[in-house]
């Protein structure tokens, strides 16, 4: 089988890569400059996103390897009726879980919020109060039980053992508490972990009436910010009907081609809010991320390339 590999730049990690997936078939490297005729031999593709209008260019395609995690952005109806195999990365689910770990940390601790006072030679953030809180003493939930919500709930046992937590699929490794419905996750848990894709399902799944039944409750969101509507999320936090907001996932984004753009995260001023801690769609940018990612992509390809099977 011929193997594309569609960058949208020149990748120096792929180089090594690249010679590996020679080792067993026919590949190269296709810029997305470049694909303006038909690749009818082109049956594998490796990359990070394909548009559908980019798709007729490959008819004899048959299989979709990612380096990424998640499937948003694709067109799926299309690749569904063409009966494309897609294949995501999981290889940095244990990053975005640590990463969800810190954000819990960051705002249950007001690390940001203390670090910004002591920059101004302020020793408490009203002149009084510099207390926080221990995740250890929260009803732990977590929403989506996949390679990120794993990995998660392992991180969180050396914390706090007292964790519920909620999967599509209703399937649970022996000794892992579940909740009974997305309404006792919610109303008995005072620390929620969003871990699901976005789905026809999921967006918007948290709405006026699921937030205003979580006072109290502190929300870190890993998935994507159209779990949330907007405009709810925001009455929530600046009405005080939820605890505090952590998340790594908003509204608003640059384009990865535009990452230096000045872009506020949401049309609403989050950032105004102590009890809302923000970090910049990062959580899987560890130093060593993009490599392991490509590796585990080329890796799964190849398991298919030989037995019909992915890793």
């Amino acid at each position: 089988m011929k193997v594309a590999v569609k960058l949208r730049y020149h990748d120096p990690d792929w180089e090594t890569y690249i010679k590996k997936l020679k080792e067993v078939t026919d590949a190269f490297i296709l810029y997305d400059f470049a694909i303006n005729t038909a690749f009818p031999d082109v049956e594998i593709l490796i990359t990070t996103h394909i548009e559908r209008e980019t798709l007729p260019y490959f008819p004899s395609l048959k299989a979709i390897f990612l380096f990424k995690t998640g499937m948003d952005g694709l067109p799926l109806d299309e690749l569904k009726r063409r009966n494309i195999k897609v294949v995501c990365s999981h290889a940095n689910a244990d990053l975005v879980a640590e990463h969800a770990v810190a954000l819990a940390l960051a705002v249950l601790h007001r690390i940001p919020e203390f670090d910004r006072d002591l920059r101004r030679g302020m020793w408490s953030s009203n002149g009084s109060d510099y207390s926080w809180k221990s995740i250890s003493s929260y009803h732990i939930g977590i929403l989506g039980f996949g390679h990120i919500g794993r990995s998660l709930y392992q991180k969180l046992l050396s914390l706090n053992s007292d964790i519920m937590v909620l999967n599509k699929s209703g399937k649970y490794p022996e000794n892992v508490k579940s909740a009974g419905s997305f309404e006792e996750l919610t109303e008995k848990c005072n620390l929620l972990f969003i871990c699901v894709p976005a789905t026809e399902e999921t967006i918007g799944m948290f709405d006026e009436k699921v937030l205003s039944n979580m006072k109290k409750t502190y929300i870190v969101n890993v998935s994507r910010a159209e779990i949330f509507k907007e405009s709810d999320l925001y009455e929530a936090v600046s009405r005080d009907r939820i605890a505090g907001y952590a998340s790594d996932v908003w509204f608003r984004q640059p384009s990865k081609t535009r990452r230096n753009e000045i872009l506020m995260p949401s049309g609403c001023p989050f950032e105004l809010f102590d009890r809302v801690v923000m970090s910049p769609h990062c959580a899987a940018h560890e130093v060593n991320a993009h490599e392991r990612y490509i590796r585990s992509a080329v890796e799964s390809c190849i398991s298919y390339l030989q037995s019909g099977e992915t890793e």
